[in-house]
């Protein structure tokens, strides 16, 4: 989420307003609310993604770009979460070269080379939904943080292709968990808080209600992996908790010092590890 002094000043004036227009308050805070800050792609980077195939996907009038790295007839899909991009999953690329798996990725709206400016959890679950269905479903499913938490909400939402496979890695699952992340970052007062969850409940299909945690464990039967950092410092590692108490088919591992992004080869290791034994299963 935003936190750059400019944020803060614009926090100060959402705050002022909510005293004399709450609605108009509300609407501001949810627009801010749901739009990214694209973090530039470097060459390194660049050069990675282009390494892998390329495809473009028109999405509800924008542009998504979806990458594909590998060969094989299984299929993992890696989610990223906020104010990233594609090229994070390099590493994971790398682990599963040769494994006979496909790895791929696309870059959400607002996200890195795709078009947009505004992502929600939503709409980043239609996505989700339009992107398995167009590569003829996939075997397993890596998420990021709110990539995680899209897949939650996609799977709660959608009849998805079936995957034999699910990690989740330092991701929310309330509501209330991004909400308070991008309060503190703002300052926001309560009121203002307020504001901004009534618009989001008007604007929201369905409303707020399909993001709770006993909605998004309905479907989860499918063998999973939580990894979570005991020091996260944006998503607390509680969430993972409360997941893995309604996820009895998925293991937990508690990491410490990684902090929310979970950059370590060892977790890189876990993971590879953990899809590619999903090539065993339903032949």
């Amino acid at each position: 989420m935003p936190g750059d002094m400019f944020y803060r000043l614009f926090g100060f004036f959402l705050n002022g307003l909510a005293r004399l227009a709450p609605k108009r308050a509300g609407k501001l805070a949810f627009y801010l609310f749901c739009r990214p800050k694209r973090r530039g792609i470097n060459g390194e980077e660049r050069a990675f993604l282009k390494a892998g195939s390329f495809k473009k996907m028109d999405v509800n009038g924008q542009v998504i770009h979806l990458y594909g790295w590998g060969s094989g007839a299984k299929k993992v899909l890696f989610l990223h979460g906020w104010q990233s991009n594609s090229a994070r999953w390099q590493p994971y690329v790398d682990a599963l070269e040769g494994s006979g798996f496909r790895v791929l990725a696309y870059d959400a709206p607002g996200h890195g080379l795709s078009g947009g400016n505004r992502f929600t959890i939503p709409e980043n679950a239609e996505l989700i939904q339009r992107v398995t269905n167009a590569v003829g479903g996939v075997d397993a499913v890596v998420g990021h943080s709110l990539g995680g938490y899209s897949y939650l909400y996609a799977r709660s939402m959608y009849v998805l292709p079936v995957a034999k496979r699910l990690v989740i890695l330092a991701s929310p699952v309330t509501i209330g968990a991004l909400v308070e992340v991008f309060s503190k970052a703002l300052g926001l007062y309560p009121k203002t808080v307020a504001c901004m969850m009534e618009e989001m409940e008007v604007r929201t299909p369905g409303g707020l209600q399909p993001f709770g945690l006993s909605k998004l464990a309905g479907t989860l039967c499918l063998p999973g992996l939580i990894i979570h950092d005991q020091q996260d410092e944006r998503i607390p590692f509680c969430h993972a908790e409360q997941l893995a108490a309604v996820y009895p088919e998925a293991k937990l591992i508690a990491t410490r010092g990684l902090g929310h992004r979970l950059r370590s080869d060892e977790v890189v290791q876990l993971v590879a590890g953990f899809v590619r034994g999903s090539a065993n299963e339903g032949n």
